[in-house]
Formats: structure tokens, sequence, C-alpha cells
């Protein structure tokens, strides 16, 4: 250990990120997504991989682009389709991308569309000669005019910027080339989109309703290839998250849930046939779907999109800090595990015909590979992170529990800094994660890394609403935030500290993004005891965040219970700026400039309020960032922010 470095902040230009693995149709092969951070360019460098798995060899495959990304491979497993940003000129920064194709056997990738809103979600058809995406439509020429004209309450989105004269609609296009075809219009978005199994008819998401912004959930619809006007399959409204047709009839897969209670719900797989009811495949699978673990080194985040094999559905879920891989019969039954657990969480997956899977591995200790599975076994493919692991003290966890006051099992986490003494006293950071039903559990996360190797014992857990556990579990936060959360929290707190001596309890920190922004502001309102705060990308006021949040009309009414001019004493007694003078703890406030989800506006009144009562603080904002800043903002404002955390720490904690 003596001769290994520790975990450094610019350690995030040597992590080489595995994403987006699609096996072949014969299973021989995983093409993937292999990205690193270009610091001197100041963006990801992307590029197709492909890996053998007989051999266990990986090759780069495509270079010269920027962001080769969303690969699949063409039915008859002889060419592979993928989206790429051109390479650009110095003015030409926010070109957008555009789907090639290229033959397995190699040369030159070949440019099929060149579209000025760019594309995305491509998809072969199920006899290889068309490609279906999706792309922005502008609903009224506006000529020069760069004014915004609002009429539609859903106009902005968090990552994607302002888009109120835009729709989002279906293409197909010529696999050999020649001129997209746009398949939907209409005043309403597309997304989810997936041939059927006859290549004739595309299903999808949408809402087609005049007041579908208000409701905020969807249908399913199938249209004819050739356009037309679509037909409505599904009759109750839902979250629908992932669409996948039988490869061979006409049977509908998708996951989402009927909001039986409320937002929490799990997710369920259901199948559906055109007339029929849709069929719930795991209403006795008391798990939500989908990985939920936290990572700042994922390069995309892995929808929960059902895979067809054979008879089953295989679909991912998180559960006691893991990430498994799971399936369950097209006629229901018990839902069985497949792979996972024991640090060992599935991110990604892919699967063929034939039931061989290759998927992605988040690891505590060690950045995302690529594993394979053959039926029986699973073993790893890539090992592109080897050198740097071999240089680098990487902190592991520990893992712990405790009762609740209210008698619920609370899971944590436990990161000892290199060197930990526990004659002596080390200060503590307590980390918050967002959502509110995201989840810390066996996953790498670079940040903790780079707060253990100051010299700071690390702590996470997954407090009451955390995803991850039961649905009792999950929706127990919405009508009650800060509540037995914040008491979840408090009492982790001292349970580290009772079980560990070296823990110094005059020099406590927390931090947190989001929700755990949030709850950082709450927890400075209501308690002295941690000695600095880092809130990051957080929220202050209930009622002003209901108007400018790109979700806060409808995230106030679901997590709330209602709207700020019907119940404005609970919102805003629930809003940590109604207890602000209470401050007395050091806050540094990190906000993007661009973060359409918790806008800058909730960080301004944060910190006119600190500054008035004479509290310690810093301002801390970056330009062009938005809320995901930690984990997918430009490489050089991500190294700040992390120097921004440090030092603050530093100047509090040591």
């Amino acid at each position: 250990m003596a001769d290994l470095k520790r975990v450094e902040i610019m350690d995030l230009a040597k992590i080489r990120a595995v994403s987006s693995p699609q096996i072949s149709p014969d299973g021989g092969s995983v093409v993937f997504v292999h990205t690193v951070m270009d610091f001197e360019k100041d963006e990801y460098m992307g590029d197709l991989w492909v890996a053998d798995l007989e051999t266990g060899e990986s090759r780069q495959f495509t270079s010269g682009r920027r962001k080769d990304g969303s690969p699949r491979w063409s039915p008859d497993g002889r060419r592979i389709l993928f989206t790429s940003k051109p390479p650009a000129k110095e003015d030409e920064e926010k070109k957008k991308a555009q789907l090639y194709v290229i033959d397995v056997d190699g040369g030159e990738a070949r440019q099929l569309t060149d579209l000025e809103k760019g594309v995305e979600g491509p998809r072969w058809s199920p006899d290889g000669k068309r490609i279906l995406f999706l792309s922005d439509v502008e609903r009224v020429d506006r000529g020069e005019s760069d004014v915004k004209v609002i009429d539609r309450l859903v106009y902005k989105f968090n990552g994607r910027g302002f888009f109120e004269n835009l729709r989002k609609h279906l293409f197909t296009v010529p696999a050999k080339g020649g001129k997209p075809r746009q398949v939907t219009e209409g005043e309403y978005d597309v997304a989810n989109a997936e041939w059927m199994s006859d290549g004739k008819s595309i299903v999808f998401v949408s809402n087609l309703e005049p007041d579908a912004d208000l409701v905020h959930r969807y249908y399913l619809y199938r249209v004819d290839a050739k356009g037309g006007e679509p037909v409505q399959l599904t009759k109750t409204l839902m979250s629908i998250s992932g669409v996948s047709p039988h490869l061979e009839e006409s049977l509908i897969a998708f996951t989402g849930h009927d909001y039986g209670r409320g937002s929490g719900s799990n997710g369920d797989v259901w199948t559906l046939e055109e007339g029929e009811e849709p069929v719930n495949l795991t209403s006795g699978f008391d798990q939500d779907l989908g990985t939920k673990l936290s990572s700042d080194i994922k390069v995309s985040s892995p929808g929960t999109m059902p895979a067809w094999s054979g008879d089953h559905l295989y679909f991912t879920s998180t559960y006691d800090g893991d990430s498994c891989l799971y399936r369950v019969h097209r006629y229901g039954g018990d839902v069985e595990k497949v792979l996972g657990g024991m640090d060992h969480s599935v991110e990604s997956f892919t699967v063929n015909e034939d039931g061989k899977a290759a998927y992605t591995v988040l690891h505590t200790t060690k950045p995302i590979e690529l594993w394979s599975w053959d039926g029986e076994k699973s073993r790893q493919v890539t090992d592109l992170n080897r050198d740097y692991l071999k240089k680098t003290e990487v902190t592991p966890h520990e893992e712990f529990t405790f009762i609740s006051d209210a008698g619920h099992t609370v899971q944590g986490w436990f990161m000892k800094p290199p060197g930990f003494d526990a004659s002596k006293k080390h200060p503590l950071i307590l980390h918050i994660h967002g959502g509110p039903r995201g989840a810390y559990g066996n996953s790498f996360f670079h940040e903790f890394q780079v707060l253990a190797a100051q010299g700071w014992a690390v702590m996470y857990i997954n407090p009451w609403g955390s995803g991850g556990y039961s649905e009792e579990y999950q929706t127990g936060l919405p009508g009650h935030y800060f509540e037995q959360d914040y008491d979840d929290l408090m009492k982790a707190v001292d349970v580290v500290i009772e079980r560990n001596s070296g823990v110094d309890t005059g020099r406590l920190g927390v931090t947190g993004g989001s929700y755990g922004g949030v709850m950082t502001n709450w927890i400075i309102t209501h308690t002295d005891r941690f000695a600095a705060a880092v809130t990051l990308r957080s929220i202050t006021n209930w009622v002003t965040f209901f108007g400018v949040s790109d979700i806060g009309w409808t995230f106030g009414r679901t997590e709330l219970g209602g709207f700020p001019w019907e119940m404005e004493d609970v919102f805003m007694e629930k809003s940590p700026i109604r207890h602000v003078a209470n401050v007395k703890t050091p806050t540094m406030i990190i906000h993007s400039e661009e973060d359409y989800r918790c806008p800058m506006e909730q960080a301004e009144q944060l910190f006119a309020a600190l500054k008035v009562l004479g509290v310690d603080t810093e301002f801390i904002r970056f330009p062009g960032e938005s809320h995901e800043l930690s984990r997918g903002g430009k490489p050089k404002h991500r190294r700040e922010r992390l120097e921004h955390m440090v030092r603050w720490f530093k100047k509090y904690l040591d």
C-alpha cells in the first residue's frame, strides 16, 4: 500500500468508462462505447469498441469523431448503426448527433443523416432495410427571431434547454441512405419508439390529449411505418419507461406503473396484445425496476426497457445496495434472479435470443467494466482500468445497518480514509443522495474516493423514502419530507460515531445534491452539529420551485401533496428558506446556471439570506452547466467543482 497513490481529482482523466453494450445476434461479439475525459479539449471522447467473447480480446472499432454512442447490430449481424457528433470546427461546437452505419468487417462509416436538430434513439427495422429515429420538429416557422413565444406548460427541460417551439417526432430513413421520412406529426411528443415484429408499424409512448402537459402521464400507441393516425393501445394513463415488442409476435412488453401508490409506486413488467388489457407479470415482486445506484463515473443512465429472450423478459432491479439482472416468464410466475449481488452490481445489459448476455458491472472499488454470461457462468471481458487500479489506493466501504426510531432497517456504508487510526480523531462527511428515490450502494463513486483521500471518513445511507427497497419504503416520503428521512440521517451519524471511536464529533461535514441538496439545507436550518456544509444543485423554497423548475408544477403536487396556493403554509413550512435565520453552519453553495431542474434562483435565495445573516458562505456558479454537472459536466468544470468542495471542507474540518 505504501507505494500506491491516493485517489486524486484528476483521476477523472485516467478512468476509462464502458457503457451501452450490445451483443451480436450470434452471441459471439459485443459492441460497446468506450469513453474518456479529454481535459485539453474539455469534452468527453467516445468511440465504439468490439469485444470477441470467445477470445476475450477487445479492440477499438471507430475513431475520429466525437461522442460515438447508441450502437445497434443489424439483424444479420453484418453492420453496426450508431450515433455520433461529426468533427466540429470552432464555430460548430453545438452540432447535433447524426446517424452512421459501418460494416463489421471495417471500412469507413457512412453518415445517413444531416439534420439540424440531430437524431436520437435509432433502431433497425426487422429486415434491416430501414432505421427509425427521433428528432425535433419546429411547430411554427419563426424566421430569424430569437423571441420565445410560450403557450404550453412543458417548454424547457434540464439538459435539453428550451424547446417551446419544438416537438419530438418519429422518422425513418433507408439503411442504404436517402431522405428521412417523418412518420408522426402534431402537437405531441414521441418517446421510446420501437419497431413491431412485422416491420410494418411502430409502437411508441406519448399522450395525444390536449391536456397532456398537465397530467404528465402516457399511453402506448401504434402507427403505420409510412405514417398516418396513431392507434391508442392502452386505456390507462401510466408512467411508461421502456417498450419492447416481441421479436416474432404482435405481443408488446413494457415497464411502468399506474400510480397505484402515487409517484413512488414500483414499476412492473407488463405485456400487451392489441385489443386486450395489459397483463402485469411482476405484481408480486416488491421491488422497483432499473439500476438506481448512484455513481459519478457512469457515461449514461440505462433505462428500464425489458429485453426479450425466448419466452422470458429480462430486466434490472435494485435492492439492498445491489442492482441485479432478473427475468420473468412471458406468462408470469416467480421472478428469477439471474446475475448480480455481493458487490457485483449489473448496470446496463443486453441479451440475445439464445439467452447469452453481456453487461456492465458496478463495483465499489473498481470503475465499470464489461462482463459476459453464457447462460450458466459469467466472466469479465474488459479490464481497461487495470493499470489505474495497480497504481491507486482505492478505499473500500463497510456496510452497516441500524433500526430507525420508526422500526424499519436502514442500510448505510462507512468509508474510512486511507491510514485510518481508531486511536486518533478523523473528520466525518455525511453525503446525501438525490432523487429522492435514488440509492447508494455497491458502486464506484469518485467523489467519495477524493473526499476519503483527504483524510476524511465518508458515510452515506439510504434513508426512508429511498429507492432500492420495498414499495412501502419508497412511497413513505411523499407528503412527509424532512420527517422520518431526516431522523434516519441524524441517527445514522449517531450510530457511526458510536461504533467508530476514531470519528471527531467536532469536525462533521454534510453535503448532497438535488434532494440531497434540499436535505442539506434543511439540516443546517435545524441543527448546528455540522462544522461545514456544501449544498449542491439544491432547493430552498418550494413555493417558487413550483413555477421555475422544469418539473416543479408536478413535483410539488406529487411530493408535497397539492398546489402552493392551496397549501401555502405547508409549502413554506417545508422550505429551508422559512427557517434560514437558524443557520450558523458555514455553507458553500454550488449551482449550475443552466440547471432547469433546481433553477439558479433557488441558490440565489439561500446565498442572499446567508450573507444578510452574516453566515460564512461562498456561492460557486458554473456557466453552461445543467443539473448533471457532477456526473456529466464539462471535464474542467467537474475538476473545479471538486476543488471548491475540498477547499471548503479543508477550511473547516482540518
